[in-house]
């Protein structure tokens, strides 16, 4: 997958909190666990669930870490800092290897009429903008789009309580969640986009997938200010006999403002 920000659904899926401490804080959640006055819905197929049971049923009388010595030894403490680092490693070649390969975004803005835009993605405003309308009625693509978010830093991979909770099989990781989390978090720097995005994995093509669009789909198409004369005339012939409901409009510059208004073309 090609995006012009390199951040953009590629970051390093890292964790927002100690790893290292994780074993202490694994320990305080068993013994709120422990006293909680409701049991706990966990997997009694994971050796992790079994150990929340059991420390239930044996800690008032001999604490947690009798119960763990007896049931395990110290080796699932152990093991939990060497299991989040292969978890992310895990994660991570998944991601590149199979995720971003196949996955496909279509990317739509909320403006028609945003200067950086039109400079960017219309070729300095030789190009065109092509509105769409969503039509949920008829399922087409942006009637599923979702806005994307602007934040200062990227996503974790996961919180700390979403790791223990999966850990200890009382919640676990929403994978799809975790998808979406990235799919649709760039940084601020690209909040003036406005972006709205349809967003799917695992495409079996090689680099993009073909959407035809129908015709009652396109609602307009603004002519850049600078776009040429001969070529907006070549467009204008196919969009009539293509889409003939779509609304065909020039873009001006305005004298007064750092602002562009639209004329019937």
């Amino acid at each position: 997958m090609t995006f012009n920000d390199p951040f953009d659904v590629q970051a390093g899926l890292h964790f927002s909190f100690d790893i290292d401490s994780l074993p202490g804080k694994v320990l305080r959640r068993l013994e709120d666990l422990a006293m909680s006055p409701l049991p706990p819905t966990v997997d009694t197929e994971d050796v992790w669930g079994k150990l929340v049971l059991l420390v239930r049923e044996h800690y008032p009388s001999r604490g947690i870490p009798a119960v763990l010595k007896t049931a395990y030894g110290a080796e699932p403490l152990r093991r939990i800092v060497r299991t989040i680092r292969e978890t992310q490693r895990q994660y991570q070649e998944h991601w590149w290897s199979r995720l971003l390969p196949g996955a496909r975004v279509f990317c739509v803005s909320e403006v028609r009429d945003n200067l950086l835009m039109w400079a960017h993605y219309a070729q300095n405003h030789t190009g065109a903008v092509f509105e769409f309308w969503s039509l949920p009625e008829e399922d087409n693509l942006l009637s599923v789009a979702a806005p994307v978010e602007y934040r200062p830093c990227p996503p974790s991979f996961f919180s700390e309580e979403e790791f223990i909770d999966d850990l200890l099989s009382l919640k676990r990781l929403d994978v799809q969640s975790l998808y979406r989390r990235y799919a649709y978090v760039k940084s601020n720097h690209w909040a003036y986009e406005q972006e709205w995005r349809v967003w799917y994995p695992f495409s079996d093509t090689t680099d993009h997938d073909f959407i035809p669009i129908r015709p009652a789909e396109l609602k307009a198409v603004y002519f850049g200010c600078r776009m040429d004369r001969e070529v907006q005339t070549r467009l204008t012939t196919l969009l009539r006999v293509g889409f003939p409901g779509a609304r065909l409009l020039k873009s001006h510059r305005r004298s007064d403002d750092y602002a562009l208004e639209f004329h019937d073309a």
